[in-house]
């Protein structure tokens, strides 16, 4: 079963990446992240306007804009990682992807498992879709969770069991998944920085004292390069008022991103946005 559940995700994997290398025609669809770019514009304007209007508090504003930046960023994250191929098609390159990766990946899966990315690809797939990756993802879980429960000492199982729930919004089970593997004894700069991510997202609103802040640092100090890790703690300090420290953090995050990225747009509009909040104390 789990075999078979391997060979449909090296499917996906394959029909993803030839596509584009076998397409002549220009794409003209928009840029996945432009769309979710003007969407995210398009929520903080609602949000300014609820603001505004009295609806909500500005605790509750900063709370909604800096969860919808959350998860623009986390989008980022798998768009900047998918190019976009136009160019002429490369028989050769072809071939290797459409032999290879199937074969590499079986070999890959026998001694790390599956990537985050993949995993989160195949969840933000609708069930019934023409990839099929939104059943591919349920009966991944259906089989982990069944490795899981057999063993508690599988920590490859037990980490994809945490990234499945991670992507499918189930945050109290992938808090719980993640934290069996730190009791475990194991030490992941990715793993900390997701149980940071999973903890602030059932908060709502952290603070430099709250557990999630502590994961976030824990990360840094085994990878001070870490992105995820980089913006849950200055968010940290952005809620605790704490505004040298954000900045300190954001700063550093710019830093690593394209200052053509909208993920750099949207950090460097968080730091406009502190400054004008400090200077209005």
């Amino acid at each position: 079963m789990f075999i078979t559940i391997i060979a449909l995700i090296c499917l996906v994997a394959v029909v993803w990446a030839v596509w584009p290398l076998i397409r002549t025609k220009k794409d003209v669809s928009p840029d996945l992240q432009s769309v979710n770019s003007k969407l995210l514009e398009t929520q903080i304007a609602e949000l300014d306007v609820d603001l505004d209007q009295g609806v909500i508090k500005k605790e509750q504003y900063d709370a909604a804009r800096l969860d919808l930046q959350r998860t623009f960023l986390e989008t980022a994250t798998v768009s900047d990682i998918q190019p976009s191929l136009h160019g002429k098609s490369d028989p050769f390159l072809i071939v290797l992807i459409a032999v290879v990766l199937p074969i590499s990946a079986y070999f890959i899966y026998k001694h790390v498992g599956i990537d985050y990315t993949t995993v989160k690809y195949m969840a933000d797939q609708p069930a019934g879709s023409s990839h099929g990756a939104g059943n591919d993802i349920d009966a991944m879980l259906a089989a982990v969770r069944e490795k899981t429960e057999a063993d508690d000492k599988d920590l490859e199982s037990w980490r994809m069991l945490a990234q499945i729930l991670h992507v499918k919004k189930d945050m109290a089970g992938a808090e719980k998944a993640y934290a069996h593997l730190i009791t475990q004894g194991v030490k992941d700069a990715e793993l900390y920085a997701n149980y940071a991510d999973v903890l602030a997202s059932q908060a709502g609103s952290i603070l430099v004292e709250s557990p999630a802040f502590k994961w976030a640092e824990k990360a840094l100090e085994l990878e001070p390069n870490h992105q995820q890790a980089l913006w849950i703690a200055g968010t940290a300090a952005y809620y605790s008022k704490d505004y040298g420290l954000a900045e300190t953090y954001w700063k550093h995050l710019l830093t690593l991103l394209e200052p053509s990225s909208d993920s750099y747009k949207v950090i460097s509009q968080n730091l406009e946005e502190m400054k004008r909040e400090a200077a209005a104390k």
